[in-house]
């Protein structure tokens, strides 16, 4: 990932710090859970194609697949049976994998640096506890502590397409994120008394192996927003090459990180009956038992913002509540928020609801996600005087399984 940056680029830059370097100047995105407004998704989607995959390997077994895009293949990862599938891009199953015998705790992460997936996990003859992980970040040069955790890789490069053995190092265990091929963001938050002084940054910036920035102080031994949870920051690309959006748990605010600079940009707000209390923030839980009970009784209140995507004209985002999950699209133009459960197709885009809570991936300027052969047939059963798509032709006509998932690729407009 290259830092050099056009003049538009640049002056974009200069404008943002201007506009946002005051929190009583950030642009408001005001929300309303209750909302019961209702749009057509025709207004927010189009160029939509499809891209039917090989019925092949067992993949309609199951009704839910992740979508990851890279630049060669699509893969599709089923948590159920812990089986990767690769397919080419236009849909021909290239290989499937099962890394169920990896153990419980390994699933795919794609690399997009160094494409790869990356399968990091605890060692199975090992049971940690939360305490356990602060004790070998301590001391995570004792040799000692690397049994405690095993890693393999795929490199999507090698045609073999087969699983290996690799040698988990400190960024794995310290869950560094990379941004480039330099700069890495550390985000995991964490309380606990085995620390000895209370100091420290939610957000840590690293170029290569050095650390050159902290961001956001907390108190790592009895912070009240932090105990008994293992929290994290949230990254996605912003709609300006090389800016990144930044989220925080409890936080309504988004920011944006370009190299070590990090600025606040967007303000969600929140009715009242949706907002943390002052005391949240100020007052520790008795244990964890009484942190559940009011995770559990104040399931609608916000906490955490999940950037899906950033687009020229839109901001598609997902709160996380301490119980519940809804998404939601910011119109930048009109400056207007719409729940997506609310956002409508219809017969012009094959009834289909593609704008999910879960599931939906973003490559590019596209987007992609599942779509279950079964409701594809049914609609075109009912409805026909549409016509079907040449590339669902045959197969449509080659009776899928109800559950054989079909990929659909997306755009939003601007």
């Amino acid at each position: 990932m290259n830092y050099r940056l056009s003049f538009s680029t640049s002056l974009l830059l200069l404008c943002l710090f201007i506009s946002f370097s005051a929190q009583s100047q950030l642009r408001k995105i005001y929300l309303n859970p209750k909302s019961v407004a209702r749009e057509s998704q025709t207004k927010f989607i189009d160029s939509i194609r499809f891209i039917p995959l090989e019925i092949k390997g067992g993949i309609e077994k199951s009704n839910s697949h992740n979508i990851t895009i890279t630049d060669k293949y699509i893969l599709l990862t089923d948590y159920y049976t812990k089986t990767l599938f690769i397919f080419s891009k236009d849909g021909k199953l290239v290989k499937s994998l099962n890394y169920g015998k990896l153990g419980d705790s390994f699933y795919p992460n794609y690399k997009e640096g160094t494409k790869e997936i990356v399968f990091f996990g605890s060692n199975k003859n090992y049971s940690l506890t939360p305490k356990d992980l602060v004790k070998i970040k301590l001391d995570w040069s004792n040799p000692r502590n690397k049994k405690y955790f095993k890693k393999y890789f795929l490199d999507l490069n090698d045609s073999s397409l087969t699983i290996k053995k690799d040698i988990p190092n400190e960024k794995d265990i310290v869950r560094l994120q990379p941004l480039s091929k330099d700069y890495y963001v550390q985000g995991e938050i964490s309380v606990s008394s085995l620390y000895k002084d209370s100091l420290d940054y939610e957000m840590k910036l690293y170029k290569g192996n050095k650390l050159i920035k902290n961001f956001f102080p907390y108190n790592r031994i009895n912070e009240p927003r932090y105990l008994y949870a293992r929290e994290m920051i949230a990254i996605s690309k912003s709609d300006t090459p090389n800016i990144f959006n930044i989220t925080r748990p409890f936080c309504d605010t988004i920011y944006k990180l370009f190299r070590d600079s990090l600025f606040a940009t967007y303000k969600v707000v929140f009715p009242l009956e949706n907002s943390l209390p002052i005391s949240f923030y100020t007052t520790a839980f008795k244990n964890k038992t009484e942190q559940e009970n009011f995770h559990r009784n104040n399931g609608w209140l916000m906490q955490q913002l999940y950037i899906l995507n950033e687009s020229p004209r839109f901001i598609y985002f997902q709160v996380s509540y301490l119980s519940n999950y809804d998404s939601y699209l910011y119109d930048k133009q009109t400056d207007l928020t719409y729940k997506t459960k609310n956002i409508k197709p219809d017969s012009s885009q094959y009834n289909m609801q593609l704008f999910d809570t879960f599931g939906t991936t973003k490559a590019e300027e596209k987007f992609y996600k599942s779509q279950k052969a079964g409701d594809l047939l049914n609609f075109f059963s009912q409805n026909k005087n549409i016509a079907v798509p040449k590339e669902l032709e045959a197969f449509l006509e080659s009776k899928p399984p109800a559950t054989m998932p079909v990929i659909v690729e997306f755009k939003l407009r601007n």
